[in-house]
């Protein structure tokens, strides 16, 4: 038999869709995160719907290191209320209890020391190569098989990695290891799957902070377990659940600054004045318990009111709002008051702030790189209408698309890029520079609008912003006119 645990979610059957059952798990387990909930309700749902008959089932034996056993599944799913511990069940006939470790690759052991209890093998043709493995043995590869290098490599490394020692790199390592620069949708939903895959995730969440903070590939919590707490649960990257799709303060607020509520209010002004702050956070040291804010109004309120204020006098109740809190509803908050404070993700903390400043500052971040391919754009397209002709426009289109394309606009940006590249378009633009690399530029800055769409909170990378105002030094010097 194949067995697993969660003895006390019952019997799996009972459950006619993912969502009850999630449901029951969260039930069975009220004090697990959503992120282990969804976690286990993944792995209990696949146990006992996805696994069919006749499907191969391999496990790592624990009781003799270095073997594999892979077996063929010939039932149904069964709960067995007797014994404990041995109720969620299907029957398995197992064909080899003796391949070696040395035997599977290294890509395909890889996905095998997944620290999920029930995971499925998909990547490098996993399935046929394991049907091989159980009947000669041996682990015949895959087309270019290659060396493990790259995500496959990290999450290898990661999960590996003794709990007390897990491997640790930045936002922005963590991303080029799958071959991103930006938290794009494409970028974040790709690595959340593959660390999910592998029973992994990151404390703290990857989706937070700035792309210079140092983050831990740690477990997940692959099965119930006791001794963790709440705290540290709430503060991994959630890898199960999909990204909300209303966007969150997430890596906006910055890492708070405060004073605590025993010290002097010179302390406090001083703490002001040096960091050329607005506001600061009053939370007492030992505890962490939140009392206010200080501001210089309320010091000015304070000075008025009495002859020798203390930081008491001077600390006023402020805004304070969970992390994932959706950004567009603190707008109107943080504008009529100067900022919010923002709680942790266990709920309980105080441990950032975000003030109107830095809400300007990051629209400013947003909103740049559109304004400048706004500009090449419409620069291309004025060209393109000054120099060319429709014949021009349409050689440029996509051929099922060519009878609707009459004017520059009515071009893509990848349009462009066609357009650039014909002999005839190139000569009549008459542009004094070299082709090759206005065509180069208008690719890049193509790859970065494209990616612009998937709203992204990162900053554009260095190549980037090269990229565009390379190409926008092009063509002001191409077409000079305003």
């Amino acid at each position: 038999m194949a067995i697993v645990g969660w003895d006390e979610v019952g019997d799996l059957g009972l459950y006619r869709t993912w969502e009850e059952l999630k449901a029951g798990v969260r039930g069975s387990y009220p004090d697990a995160s959503a992120t282990v909930v969804g976690n286990w309700a993944g792995q209990l749902w696949k146990f006992g719907t996805e696994i069919v008959e006749g499907d191969l089932v391999v496990m790592p034996l624990k009781g003799k290191a270095g073997v594999v056993a892979i077996g063929r599944v010939v039932g149904e799913y069964e709960y067995r209320p007797e014994p404990e511990s041995f109720r969620q069940v299907r029957r398995v006939e197992w064909v080899r209890a003796d391949v070696p470790w040395e035997a599977v690759r290294s890509d395909l052991r890889a996905s095998l020391g997944s620290l999920l209890t029930v995971c499925g093998l998909r990547r490098h043709n996993a399935a046929v190569r394991i049907a091989h493995l159980a009947e000669h043995g041996s682990d015949p590869g895959y087309v270019g098989d290659v060396a493990a290098t790259g995500s496959d490599e990290l999450l290898a490394e990661a999960g590996a990695r003794d709990a007390g020692n897990p491997r640790e790199l930045t936002v922005r390592s963590l991303l080029e290891h799958w071959g991103f620069e930006r938290r794009t949708a494409a970028a974040v939903a790709m690595i959340k799957a593959d660390l999910a895959e592998n029973g992994l995730t990151t404390r703290p969440p990857f989706t937070e902070g700035p792309l210079s903070e140092v983050i831990a590939i740690v477990p997940l919590e692959s099965e119930p377990a006791v001794g963790t707490r709440s705290a540290e649960r709430a503060s991994v990257e959630n890898v199960v659940e999909p990204e909300p799709m209303t966007r969150r303060l997430g890596s906006l607020p910055a890492v708070l600054v405060w004073v605590s509520s025993s010290v002097e209010l010179t302390t406090a002004k001083t703490t002001m004045v040096r960091h050329q702050y607005s506001q600061l956070a009053v939370i007492d040291e030992h505890d962490g318990t939140y009392h206010g804010a200080v501001t210089w109004e309320s010091i000015g309120r304070a000075h008025i009111a009495t002859d020798h204020p203390t930081l008491a006098d001077a600390t006023v109740p402020a805004v304070v709002v969970d992390h994932d809190a959706p950004l567009l509803d603190q707008i109107e908050a943080i504008y009529d008051n100067g900022f919010i404070f923002v709680r942790d993700p266990d709920r309980v903390r105080v441990t950032g702030i975000l003030t109107a400043a830095d809400l300007t500052r990051q629209f400013g971040t947003l909103a740049r790189p559109f304004v400048l391919i706004e500009e090449a754009e419409n620069r291309l397209r004025r060209a393109a209408r000054d120099h060319l002709d429709t014949e021009d426009y349409k050689a440029a289109a996509p051929k099922n698309r060519r009878a609707y394309v009459t004017e520059p606009e009515h071009l893509t940006f990848g349009g462009y890029v066609h357009l650039l590249q014909s002999p005839t378009s190139w000569r009549k633009l008459g542009w004094r520079l070299d082709q090759n690399q206005v065509i180069e530029l208008v690719e890049q800055v193509r790859l970065v609008r494209n990616e612009l769409m998937h709203f992204a909170t990162d900053p554009l990378s260095a190549g980037q912003e090269a990229a565009v105002h390379g190409l926008l030094q092009v063509l002001r010097t191409a077409e000079p006119n305003p």
